[in-house]
């Protein structure tokens, strides 16, 4: 009873071992006061009338701002400060996002699901706008939709479009150390702004700086069907 109420984030185990004492815990309507009771998948378990739902994963969408670095850090303001979420201590990033870049970022505490999100194996797709100066030609364009070499690099044939003077589309299907940065700089184009809106066929949307929600199931499928 205590573990299957500290994963399930009610509380530490030790604060649970209280509530369960304290006659708090329910499984079926019945009091629980053991906190060696066995809880099986089939019982309603309740947390002062509340009903508490087993140890799950979870998928999220966050708005990064500008200004937050992607790890947990003491030293510097990270995404995890703007995250007000039960399993916050699990969540990990699928594609980290430089301090400078804003824009939609995947969390969650299932390392499968991670794995194949940032895999360039997968194949999924990465949607960055980014504000420039400089001239975006039909020659550059073509660069990097064959596949843009770098005198360091290889990066595979991307997606590159203009949306009007200043402002471009990047979609990419892998995540390299500064991918977008590097690409921009060969291309002899200076970013003033990048902003990823879209991983797969999940977009931004209208989720404000700083906010988050849970994906819905459709949409987590979403991303692996030819994204």
């Amino acid at each position: 009873m205590d573990r299957f109420l500290s994963n399930a984030k009610m509380g530490t185990r030790s604060e649970v071992k209280k509530y369960i004492k304290s006659g708090l815990a329910t499984v079926n309507g019945i009091v629980i006061r053991d906190e060696s009771f066995h809880v099986s998948e089939k019982d309603v378990v309740k947390l002062d009338g509340k009903l508490v739902l087993p140890h799950r994963m979870v998928y999220i969408i966050f708005n990064k701002p500008s200004g937050y670095v992607s790890d947990r850090t003491e030293n510097e303001a990270c995404i995890y400060d703007l995250i007000d979420h039960p399993y916050l201590d699990e969540l990990q990033v699928a594609g980290r996002l430089d301090k400078d870049v804003e824009g939609l970022m995947l969390l969650s505490n299932d390392g499968v699901f991670i794995h194949k999100i940032i895999s360039p194996k997968n194949h999924v797709q990465k949607e960055y706008l980014v504000w420039f100066q400089g001239e975006l030609t039909n020659w550059k364009i073509e660069l990097v939709q064959k596949g843009l070499k770098t005198p360091t690099e290889q990066f595979k044939p991307a997606i590159l479009r203009s949306i009007r003077p200043g402002l471009l589309s990047l979609t990419i299907t892998e995540g390299k150390y500064h991918q977008v940065k590097k690409m921009m700089n060969f291309l002899d184009l200076h970013y003033t702004k990048i902003q990823r809106i879209r991983i797969g066929k999940i977009e931004i949307g209208d989720l404000k700086p700083g906010d988050f929600r849970e994906l819905f199931e459709d949409e987590i499928k979403s991303l692996f069907l030819n994204s």
